[in-house]
């Protein structure tokens, strides 16, 4: 090979991002490197990872309708194929990532029909703090409703794009596995039904018959979960007050204004700070666009602008009919994950240069590197000065001091699930539980012994005694052997203290 082959070698890395396999790959890397990275820093579970590895001991039709029962489905199977291990169990968050972030690049290229700017889209999803960093540092409920809300965009643009049977009944499955991702999903498909009407090219392309078919499935496969929350006596009011987490509606003009405040800030605040980026790199692309591109191009961008407004209402419509004052950033995807693609076809029918394209690239790179030495530093500083310490917890210790103390198997309860999940992680043998869930959800008992653990040197919560009483039929007593555990922070000099309770007899 000649030397200047050699020199331009390096500079092909730009040209890559025009060929699909290749931004595969980048993506797949992305999730692998977090991963790995996830595999160094703590042993412990997260708070969502924690609600997992509690939930998941039990295949159940439903756990709580707070949220429904994909992700505890997803982390059942991956514990009991694996053999309750960490490793497959911190694995699955990456897999779904790396699911989502394909699906989304795939929904980009059809869409926008440029591979190198369907790539740069995907990118720009990930220059934000909601889609960036935080799944990294927790979230699992909203890693999988981004994947399902990114599927179903791909699929979506499979069946306007090409309409085969095969294409709404994927539609229909992604739609289905979606709601039972998490509730707010069904902002999407609903907000792109509405767009869909006003955009007459692409309406007249949708077929009736193959429609229907995929409605039926995705209520054939939500149907056993609506059964059990039916049988639970959870009513349409649960359901919305759950998606939006209200108490009920408030007919305050002053709660009404605080909570439209409060939807604009989230919605800014999922786009941070991709969405200041952009308009320094593609002014161009944010000034009105006279007659460019062709006719799909148009219909894309008008379907995606009735999108995102029509989902936007629907979010502000809890505002006033269920009195939602809080919104969060992180409960934003289903209205605002398709910006990105829609900003980027405006970029290809705007004709930006192509060194616009390259700079955006590298400060996605930037951003991602940033992210990960991020991760690195925060959870090496955080633990000397933590209020919720669950990732520095020492588990093996406990672990040691607890058996020690004679407890061999059997049942635990502790008062919060994140200490309740970290216990399952060391006691994989016994039935865990925590106070606030019908026990059948934790699956059968054990038999064994019974043991009660809180945290610090108090008496025990109330919550938990009451529960240890009824449902568990398990009594405090003189003969209860009570104790606790001083261990040191991991990576800190600090000390904290668990106290624990090994009652005699059983919990049932």
């Amino acid at each position: 090979m000649s030397a200047a082959g050699r020199v331009r070698k390096p500079l092909d890395i730009w040209a890559s991002l025009g060929e699909p396999q290749a931004v595969a790959s980048i993506l797949i890397l992305y999730c692998a490197f977090h991963f790995l990275l996830r595999l160094a820093l703590s042993a412990n579970f997260t708070l969502d990872e924690s609600e997992q590895i509690l939930f998941a001991q039990s295949l159940q039709w439903g756990y709580r309708f707070r949220h429904p029962p994909l992700i505890t489905w997803l982390s059942w199977a991956t514990l009991a194929a694996s053999g309750q291990s960490r490793v497959a169990f911190f694995l699955l968050k990456y897999v779904l990532m790396g699911l989502g972030l394909l699906a989304y690049f795939e929904a980009g290229r059809v869409v926008i029909r440029d591979t190198r700017l369907a790539a740069l889209a995907t990118f720009a999803l990930l220059t934000t703090f909601v889609m960036g960093f935080m799944p990294h540092v927790d979230l699992m409920h909203t890693v999988l409703l981004a994947t399902m809300l990114a599927a179903w965009l791909w699929a979506d643009a499979r069946v306007i794009t090409s309409g085969k049977l095969t294409d709404y009944l994927l539609l229909g499955v992604i739609t289905g596995l979606g709601i039972l991702s998490k509730y707010v999903f069904i902002v999407l498909p609903i907000a792109m039904t509405i767009a869909v009407a006003f955009v007459p090219r692409f309406r007249a392309r949708l077929k009736l018959v193959p429609l229907l078919a995929a409605v039926l499935v995705a209520a054939a496969i939500v149907a056993p979960y609506a059964i059990w929350a039916q049988s639970h006596e959870y009513s349409l009011f649960a359901l919305a007050q759950t998606i939006t987490k209200s108490s009920g509606p408030a007919l305050s003009p002053l709660s009404w204004l605080k909570g439209t405040g409060n939807l604009v800030v989230a919605l800014a605040g999922f786009l941070v700070p991709m969405i200041a980026i952009f308009p320094l790199l593609y002014w161009r692309a944010c000034k009105p666009l006279t007659g460019q591109g062709d006719a799909d191009d148009r219909a894309w961008l008008r379907l995606y602008e009735i999108a995102m407004v029509a989902g936007v209402v629907i979010m502000w419509g809890a505002v006033f009919f269920v009195g939602t004052e809080a919104f969060k950033p992180r409960w934003m995807h289903q209205v605002a994950m398709m910006l990105p693609i829609y900003l980027f076809l405006r970029v290809k029918l705007a004709g930006v240069g192509e060194r616009a394209d390259k700079i955006f690239a590298i400060v996605a790179l930037v951003f991602a590197l940033g992210i990960f030495a991020a991760r690195a530093v925060i959870y090496e500083t955080d633990g000397s000065h933590c209020k919720t310490c669950r990732e520095y917890w020492p588990m093996q210790t406990y672990a040691q001091d607890l058996r020690r103390a004679g407890f061999a198997g059997g049942t635990i309860v502790a008062p919060t699930y994140d200490l309740a999940g970290n216990l399952r992680g060391i006691f994989p043998d016994a039935r865990v539980v925590t106070p606030g869930y019908p026990l059948a959800v934790f699956g059968p008992p054990v038999g064994g012994q019974c043991l009660a653990v809180w945290e610090g040197l108090g008496e025990p919560p109330k919550a938990m005694l009451a529960y240890l009483a009824d449902p568990m039929g398990a009594t405090v007593s003189k003969a209860t052997l009570r104790g606790d555990i001083t261990a040191q922070l991991l990576t800190t000099h600090r000390f904290e203290t668990m106290s624990y309770m090994l009652l005699p007899g059983v919990c049932h």
